[in-house]
C-alpha cells in the first residue's frame, strides 16, 4: 500500500499524497471526531459552535472557535485528545471494546508500518457486521482507489520532482517510525514542547 493509504487510515489525518508538504491542509469541516472525550460542558460549547453549520458552506470561523475552545482546556485534556489519532470515520461509532481492537493495531510496534492498513483491514473482516462492515469495506476501496489515482500523478510527474516526492514520503514514514519507538514518556515531553512553541508562537491582535 502507498503512503497515502498507510497514514489516511492511521491516525485519519490529512492525506499526505493529496496536498503539498508546505503546509498542513485545515480539518474537514464539521463536529470533530473527538468531541466524545472533551468534558460535557466542552462538547455543549462545541454543537453550539457547529449548530448553524450547512455541508458545503466556509468553516474559518467555526475551525477558529473552535480551536479557541480547545487551546482554552487543561493540557491534561488536550493532550488526552491528541495523544492518540481517530480512527476512521466508519468505526466511530462502534463500541469502544471493538474500536479498541483496532487501537491496539495502532499502538503495537511489533507491527511493521507498512502493515498496519492490512491488519485492520482483515481486522474488520471478522468484527465488523452488516452496515458498519459495507460502510468499512467503501471506505477501504476509496482509499485504494485514491491510491491508483495518486500513484498514476507520480508518475507522470519531472524526474527531479519525483525524487522529491519520493523522498518525502520516505520522511514521513520515518517520522511515523520514530515516534512509535519512543516510550510514553518521551512522547509526552515531545507533546509538552509541541504544545509551548505552539501557545508562545506571536500571533496577531
Amino acid at each position: 500500500m502507498s503512503q497515502t493509504v498507510l497514514v489516511f487510515f492511521i491516525g485519519f489525518v490529512a492525506i499526505v499524497s493529496a496536498h503539498p508538504p508546505f503546509g498542513r491542509r485545515p480539518p474537514p469541516c464539521g463536529l470533530p471526531p473527538f468531541i466524545d472525550k472533551l468534558p460535557a460542558d466542552a462538547q455543549k460549547k462545541l454543537q453550539e459552535i457547529w449548530n448553524n453549520y450547512k455541508q458545503g458552506e466556509k468553516c474559518y470561523n467555526e475551525h477558529g472557535l473552535t480551536r479557541e475552545l480547545l487551546e482554552s482546556l487543561p493540557k491534561d485534556v488536550r493532550r488526552a485528545i491528541f495523544r492518540h489519532p481517530p480512527l476512521p470515520p466508519p468505526l466511530m461509532k462502534e463500541p469502544k471494546d471493538v474500536q479498541d481492537q483496532f487501537r491496539a493495531i495502532f499502538e503495537d510496534r511489533s507491527i511493521p508500518f507498512e502493515e498496519k492498513p492490512k491488519k485492520m483491514h482483515e481486522l474488520a473482516q471478522q468484527v465488523l457486521k452488516g452496515d458498519a462492515l459495507k460502510k468499512f469495506n467503501e471506505f477501504h476501496n476509496k482509499m485504494e482507489q485514491h491510491k491508483k489515482n495518486m500513484e498514476e500523478l507520480a508518475q507522470k510527474l519531472s524526474p527531479e520532482a519525483k525524487q522529491a516526492y519520493d523522498k518525502l514520503s520516505d520522511l514521513r514514514k520515518q517520522k511515523h517510525q520514530i515516534m512509535q519507538s519512543l516510550s510514553e514518556s518521551a512522547r509526552d515531553e515531545l507533546w509538552d514542547m509541541w504544545q509551548a512553541r505552539r501557545d508562545s508562537f506571536p500571533r496577531p491582535r
